[in-house]
């Protein structure tokens, strides 16, 4: 049985090959993939073949956002043959040090998709059991994919401990942005403020009820306004450059907690150790998300975040997709391959 699998072949270009698919180990399971997200990551690779310094060998896989029905559940007694499924692309290896202490983000034995390992843009993955979870029959695909960075964003919060009570500042409005004003507000935070220099997408996540502003200057300002003068007591960099890290710093208040989330494309950023110095301010890095897949299929069983989605593709042209993210084209938030 030939598999089509999409890989990143050189920087801005991306081919469709075709493969035998392996044979299935026991505890290993066959997905026919439905539908698959476009991440903030893969643009770092698609435009430059890595994460600063660090290159991943090409061609390479790609795709980390997906769900899909079950092909063949290989004598499963937990899932059958057509179930619908979200699928964790992290497979930790459960034994170590990281993973005995719940920490199976930061496991160094296991893989993720797409992270030199097969990837989510393709017909079919071969995964492990334990990373699929059943969907409800009323949860679209698109949802289901959507738990990724939805899991990103649960993580970030379960972090920073996030109550009911916080004010939430968010810089970058792109896929991640968004998610962390789904979560934030599913768990009862009101005041959330974003900022993004992309004026479309600061203009449209004020359809979540947030606070908008994509002149930084202005939403500086705006902060303060609405804390009066305090500033937000969790703020969140979606963005990862040294522009966005510090804005997080100057609009956070005294014992505020910070989650970097962005990626940066270069190695080194810069900060203001002084403002965060004086502040007490805490800053908590964020490694993708941490087995959060059951919670969030929970948390959003009955909310649609469908909306988010703003362009689809089907895999023949997932270039176009690509290069559409990439150069921020016709107004993209967030772009799905979808079969």
């Amino acid at each position: 049985m030939k598999n089509r699998i999409a890989k990143l072949v050189d920087i801005s270009k991306i081919d469709i090959f075709e493969e035998d698919l392996p044979s299935l180990n026991d505890g290993e399971i066959l997905v026919q993939i439905k539908s698959c997200g476009i991440c903030g990551s893969d643009l770092h690779f698609f435009r430059h073949g890595g994460l600063g310094s660090f290159k991943e060998k090409l061609p390479m896989y790609m795709g980390h956002e997906p769900s899909g029905i079950i092909v063949d559940s290989n004598k499963s007694k937990v899932l059958s043959d057509h179930d619908r499924v979200a699928i964790e692309p992290g497979c930790s290896c459960v034994e170590c040090y990281w993973c005995k202490k719940d920490k199976e983000n930061l496991c160094s034995n296991g893989t993720f998709m797409g992270a030199g390992h097969q990837g989510a843009f393709a017909d079919y993955v071969v995964v492990r059991e334990d990373q699929l979870i059943k969907i409800p029959d009323t949860m679209s695909y698109e949802t289901a994919a959507l738990m990724e960075p939805l899991g990103v964003a649960l993580h970030s919060t379960n972090l920073l401990a996030a109550k009911r009570t916080d004010t939430a500042c968010i810089f970058g409005a792109g896929c991640i942005g968004i998610s962390l004003i789904y979560v934030l507000q599913r768990l009862g935070v009101t005041d959330i403020l974003a900022h993004d220099p992309l004026e479309y997408r600061s203009n449209n996540v004020k359809k979540y009820g947030v606070v908008s502003e994509f002149d930084e200057s202005v939403f500086l300002q705006t902060v303060k306004e609405k804390t009066n003068g305090f500033g937000g007591t969790l703020v969140f960099d979606a963005a990862g450059t040294d522009k966005s890290l510090n804005g997080c710093i100057v609009s956070g208040s005294v014992t505020s907690k910070l989650a970097m989330i962005g990626i940066p494309e270069q190695d080194y950023i810069s900060l203001n150790p002084h403002k965060m110095r004086t502040k007490e301010m805490t800053l908590q890095n964020v490694r993708r998300s941490n087995r959060t897949l059951d919670d969030c299929i929970e948390l959003f069983k009955d909310h649609s975040v469908d909306e988010m989605v703003s362009h689809r593709y089907d895999l023949d042209n997932i270039q176009e997709a690509f290069e559409v993210s990439s150069q921020y084209n016709d107004n993209v938030i967030k772009c799905m391959i979808n079969s």
